[in-house]
């Protein structure tokens, strides 16, 4: 014949209280530490967007070759983050020739196929976003286009971003790539002396899809 031991049950009962109170505790000052570093804490983590679409330009008082490139660029950090220059290298696939261009100027609210203010540091505060059209030139005077041939170009923007942690600059990269066609050149060739944009296939490399857009003839 069994007996029951209430003082035991009791005990036993009194413990697992204390225990799952123990535990709350921990699970509570986990999450509240989480969220501390989430809000407050947590370094700046910059990145950027390309839009489904550019410009290319033909400066008409240098003859430069340009292109206008709106970016978004994304701050998931709860700390404040600075990106202090944009470069652009273009690789012709065909030939594996490559130019380089750098952020100069940003393009005018109002009109966006002209450059207006001088490149300055884009500062973003934790978890916010910009957007800018970034005016990428080359350094000196290069007359002619690079972006001129039928085939396939591969657009990688890189950005460099604020040291925070002591260490070596980071770089921010996004690539995608243009497919410039036969239509696309029979454009090209009606107005060589004019700011002009055309219908580009754009292929953001990074995620693997497709985007398509179709731009006006600024030349028209």
């Amino acid at each position: 014949m069994s007996t029951s031991n209430p003082r035991g049950f009791q005990g036993a009962l009194r413990f697992t209280r204390e225990a799952l109170a123990i535990l709350i505790s921990i699970i509570s000052f986990i999450i509240s530490s989480v969220n501390v570093y989430v809000t407050n804490l947590k370094a700046p983590d910059l990145s950027m967007i390309v839009a489904p679409y550019i410009n290319q330009i033909v400066d008409n008082a240098s003859l430069n070759e340009s292109f206008f490139i709106p970016l978004t660029v994304v701050n998931r950090g709860a700390k404040p983050g600075s990106l202090l220059s944009f470069e652009l290298n273009v690789t012709y696939f065909p030939t594996g020739d490559q130019e380089t261009y750098y952020g100069q100027y940003f393009s005018l609210d109002d009109q966006p196929e002209s450059p207006g203010a001088f490149f300055a540091p884009i500062n973003l505060e934790g978890y916010s976003a910009d957007s800018r059209t970034v005016c990428f030139y080359p350094l000196g005077e290069r007359r002619g286009n690079f972006f001129a041939q039928i085939g396939t170009y591969e657009f990688t923007v890189t950005g460099v971003a604020a040291n925070v942690r002591g260490d070596s600059q980071k770089r921010i990269i996004q690539e995608f790539r243009i497919e410039l066609t036969q239509e696309m050149y029979d454009q090209m060739q009606k107005a060589p002396d004019l700011e002009y944009s055309y219908p580009m296939r754009i292929e953001v490399t990074s995620s693997r899809r497709s985007l398509i857009d179709i731009l006006r003839n600024i030349g028209k």
